[in-house]
């Protein structure tokens, strides 16, 4: 059945930025894509047979390491490779899929049901919510002309969808389209990851004529993983190179990837742009993947972060500390999700999916807790089979680093207001050296002594930084907060007045 399946890998060494040469051919009228450089082959998108791969023999499946979140395997769909994700709410949820599949769910992703089923030669790779009913999908037709991508729209909840709206790429190369993203119903841009740029809409993106070819590198090369497109217009994307965009991805500018390999996947804090993070990883000799941190925008990015058995496809975070990577390598059966609670210096494995892993979304569920949904596929000789993942992440803390200035010594402040009824703000300092001990601690007692609430438990980078508590639950008097960690602890008194 899969015998006109094609998989993107990278197996770029040490690669820097050189010209780069397509190569296109055919195999029983399939296209295979080779991207060159002076280095040797970049990339390249091969026919694979089920059962005709033979993975490596080195073993990329750990075990569970620590893991934070528990994860659920919901829904298989075997001949499937599940490409991305999107709900609209905490209920109503896409997925996409290639050979033409697109996955609907209604109560939260227990359920799904098929709502498009076209088989070859479509391929879906992005899918955006833009309310529970109008969801665009991206992607492309491998028999239609190579520079060409494709964009599909459905206004009713997948009942019906549109004709194929066709975006010509008017330069040389390949025009596949991937993720997808709309900031509101006119404004919109859609990704084509093997070229290095992107098509731009502000008038609905519902005909051809609506959206306009960009260049967002151009030296040309490749986009990557997930991309992070913000509310305020700012997107990011990487790939061969770093690139943002400050206007809904009209303008773009670039600088070096993070990693001299390539990066794959990114997310910015949307409260704090300066913190973000990207992947990254090959899947030539040694396999491997890590992420990288900036504190500075993307102007500099950190050393890796812990080296994972496979590549990193996505990384998102939720704050400076709580984020995931996701990735693996698909014809080894290989992948997992990770998750991190000190901005990545550590990473455990949540989940070894045995399936690589390529998108996630997540919607809020109250104001402390999120449902978070991840897709991926299997591959190799087992034969293709698309996953879905979910996880109740609760208790998070809404923590907020309000000063990356690197203070001198721990100290806590005094809670503003104070008195207060039922909301208060809790001020803190963690110096230098603090996130390799062990994790800092904020907790709420009453005047008895009695442990009442856990506000952070986490190792922490240094900076100052504020949570909100709320006392909504308990009765008005005297209770103490008290920071602690190893050698150092404060204690301070706040009145709670209903």
């Amino acid at each position: 059945m899969l015998n006109k399946y094609f998989f993107l890998f990278f197996t770029v060494v040490g690669l820097t930025l050189y010209s780069q040469n397509l190569s296109i051919h055919k195999i029983s009228d399939i296209n295979i894509v080779t991207i060159s450089n002076p280095m040797g082959i970049a990339a390249q998108i091969p026919q694979s047979l089920p059962g005709s791969i033979n993975p490596d023999k080195q073993t990329l499946q750990p075990e569970h390491d620590n893991p934070l979140f528990t994860w659920v395997l919901k829904f298989s769909a075997a001949g499937r490779v599940f490409k991305d994700i999107s709900f609209y709410n905490t209920q109503v949820g896409y997925i996409v899929s290639e050979l033409g599949g697109v996955f609907k769910t209604t109560d939260g992703g227990d359920n799904w049901t098929a709502i498009m089923n076209l088989g070859f030669p479509y391929y879906w790779y992005g899918v955006n919510a833009i309310s529970a009913d109008t969801v665009v999908i991206s992607g492309f037709n491998n028999q239609g002309p190579i520079n060409t991508g494709v964009v599909r729209w459905t206004l009713n909840g997948g009942t019906n969808w549109s004709a194929d709206i066709v975006l010509t790429r008017p330069l040389s190369g390949v025009g596949w389209l991937d993720r997808v993203h709309f900031f509101n119903q006119n404004t919109g841009i859609v990704m084509n990851g093997l070229s290095g740029d992107c098509y731009y809409t502000s008038t609905g993106g519902k005909d051809s004529s609506a959206w306009t070819f960009i260049t967002v590198y151009p030296s040309s090369g490749w986009i990557a993983g997930n991309i992070d497109a913000q509310a305020n217009g700012n997107v990011y994307a990487t790939g061969i190179r770093f690139a943002k965009s400050t206007n809904y991805g009209l303008n773009w500018t670039t600088s070096s990837s993070a990693d001299n390999v390539f990066d794959g996947g990114v997310d910015f804090l949307d409260n704090n742009n300066l913190f973000g993070w990207t992947g990254g990883g090959q899947i030539s000799d040694p396999v491997s993947g890590w992420t990288h941190r900036t504190t500075d925008g993307g102007t500099t990015w950190g050393p890796r972060q812990l080296v994972f058995p496979y590549p990193v496809r996505a990384v998102y975070f939720f704050d400076q500390n709580t984020g995931f990577a996701i990735g693996g390598n698909l014809y080894q059966n290989a992948g997992g999700i990770y998750s991190t609670s000190n901005g990545g210096a550590n990473w455990n494995l949540d989940n070894s999916t045995g399936a690589e892993m390529f998108s996630m979304d997540y919607k809020a569920i109250s104001p402390d807790s999120m449902d978070v949904w991840c897709v991926g596929s299997t591959g190799g000789g087992t034969g293709y089979t698309g996953k879905l993942y979910k996880a109740r992440i609760q208790n998070l803390v809404g923590i907020n680093l309000i000063n990356s200035e690197v203070p001198k010594e721990f100290k806590l402040y005094q809670n503003y207001p104070n008195p207060f009824n039922p909301l208060t703000k809790i001020k803190f300092q963690v110096p230098a050296g603090a996130q390799y001990i062990e994790p800092v601690q904020l907790i709420i007692y009453d005047i008895l002594g009695n442990e009442i609430q856990t506000l952070v438990n986490k190792n922490l980078q240094p900076g100052t930084y504020e949570i909100t508590f709320d006392g909504k639950n308990l009765s008005s008097g005297v209770y103490f907060y008290r920071l602690n960690l190893e050698k150092y602890s404060e204690i301070r008194k706040m009145i709670l007045v209903k």
